[in-house]
C-alpha cells in the first residue's frame, strides 16, 4: 500500500522536530530570535555552529537550535502535506482517510501554535499548547503507522483477508 511508503519516514521526521523542539525549550531559545520567517534581520542568524566541539551547536547554541527546529518544522509540514496529496486519491479504509486528515490537519495547527509562540515570545499557555501539540501529532502518526502494516501471517487480520479473497475469487 502506498501509504506505508509515506507514514513511517513522516513519523521519523515529526519525532524529529519534536525532539528538537525539546531542545528549543531547554535552552529557553523561544525568547531569541522573536520574528518569523527571519530570525531577527537575517535568513541565517548570526552565531550559527560558533560552539567548539562541533556537535554541541546542535544540543546547546540558541541560533543553531532555533534554526533546525525552524527546518525540521518546515520539513515536516511539507511532509505531511505531500503524503496528504498523493494518497488523497488512492482507494483507502475511510479510518485511514480519517487518519490522513487529522495528521494533516494537526499538523497545520502545530504549525501555527509553534510560530505564534515564537511571536508572541512564549507564553506559558502557547508554549504548553505547542507542546502538547506535538505529542497529538505524534500519536496521530503513530497510529497511522500502526494502521497500514502489514498483518503478520497467522494473525487474525492475516486470515480474515485470506478467507475473504477467498469468498470473492
Amino acid at each position: 500500500m502506498r501509504v506505508r511508503q509515506f507514514a513511517v519516514p513522516v513519523a521519523a521526521i515529526v519525532g524529529m522536530t519534536a525532539i528538537s523542539g525539546a531542545f528549543v525549550a531547554g535552552n529557553d531559545a523561544g525568547h531569541a530570535f522573536n520574528t518569523f520567517p527571519k530570525m531577527g534581520d537575517h535568513w541565517v542568524p548570526e552565531g550559527l555552529m560558533d560552539m567548539k566541539p562541533f556537535f554541541r551547536n546542535f544540543f546547546e547554541n540558541t541560533a543553531t537550535v532555533q534554526l533546525d527546529h525552524r527546518i525540521l518544522a518546515t520539513t515536516t509540514l511539507t511532509s505531511i502535506a505531500g503524503m496528504w496529496l498523493a494518497t488523497r486519491k488512492l482507494p483507502v479504509d475511510p479510518r485511514i482517510r480519517t487518519l490522513l486528515n487529522a495528521t494533516f490537519g494537526m499538523a497545520a495547527l502545530q504549525v501555527t501554535l509553534g510560530i505564534s509562540t515564537l511571536l508572541m515570545y512564549v507564553p506559558v499557555s502557547l508554549g504548553a499548547a505547542h507542546q502538547a501539540g506535538a505529542l497529538t501529532l505524534f500519536s496521530i502518526v503513530l497510529t497511522l503507522v500502526h494502521a497500514v502494516r502489514r498483518p503478520l501471517p497467522g494473525s487474525m487480520a492475516a486470515t480474515q483477508i485470506f478467507r475473504t479473497s477467498k469468498v470473492l475469487s
